[in-house]
């Protein structure tokens, strides 16, 4: 009966303080897209990223996702001073999050993990020689994979440190890949570069000034929709 009691206690307590509806998460300060990750976005990169998001300010949501360049290439450094145990590793990634568009926020990531001879594809194993840097576009996704040779890191030529650093749209409002896979491209070798030159690597670790001269990529021809979009909150 004092069960009975108690229960019926707690639920009339209940029903007197009905929680309200979940508070939107907390938005900081309107940035501009150099204060975004910072380091990660220069130049060309940077101006890729407005024209995309079509957004010239910028918000940053979650600063567990807004990683400064020295951060992410620490993340790599250590990914590969570990091992065996780098396929357990983080993977850093950077949230842009742009001005809303109707029912929508307009949102990109990349996002960074690192390789070595012990975690790979197998098409795609490290651990012979350093090789030039790889590209591979599907829809509104980049990927950019840069052998990494660095006295820094300890990584050499025959075990090399791999980084991809792999970009997604995910604002199915956008013009999408026919009319920005130049910029998607532009956005992902700028964040790719700028972690090279923080790790230290070798001759950038083979990556060009300008995305215009990387390699061709490889397309898939598949291209869905970017899933995962933002809604405004």
């Amino acid at each position: 009966m004092l069960w009975g009691a108690a229960f019926g206690a707690v639920v009339v307590g209940c029903s007197a303080a009905e929680p309200g509806p979940a508070a939107p998460p907390t938005a900081g300060p309107l940035l501009s897209i150099s204060q975004v990750c910072a380091g990660l976005f220069t130049d060309d990169g940077g101006k890729a990223l407005e024209r995309i998001l079509e957004s010239t300010e910028f918000q940053i949501r979650d600063e567990k996702r807004n990683p400064e360049v020295g951060v992410v290439a620490r993340v790599m450094e250590d990914a590969y001073r570990s091992g065996a145990k780098i396929h357990y590793a983080p993977q850093p990634v950077c949230r842009i999050v742009g001005m809303g568009k109707a029912a929508y926020r307009p949102t990109a990531n990349v996002m960074f993990t690192a390789y070595s001879k012990y975690d790979a594809d197998p098409a795609d194993l490290p651990g012979v020689t350093a090789r030039r840097p790889r590209v591979w576009m599907q829809g509104k996704s980049v990927d950019v994979t840069f052998d990494c040779v660095s006295v820094r890191v300890g990584s050499t030529a025959d075990v090399p440190l791999q980084v991809t650093a792999a970009f997604q749209e995910q604002w199915q409002a956008s013009k999408g890949a026919a009319v920005l896979g130049q910029d998607y491209l532009a956005v992902t070798h700028s964040a790719a570069l700028a972690v090279a030159k923080a790790l230290e690597c070798v001759n950038d670790g083979g990556l060009p000034a300008r995305a215009q001269e990387l390699p061709p990529p490889a397309v898939d021809a598949d291209a869905g929709s970017a899933p995962n979009e933002s809604p405004a909150p």
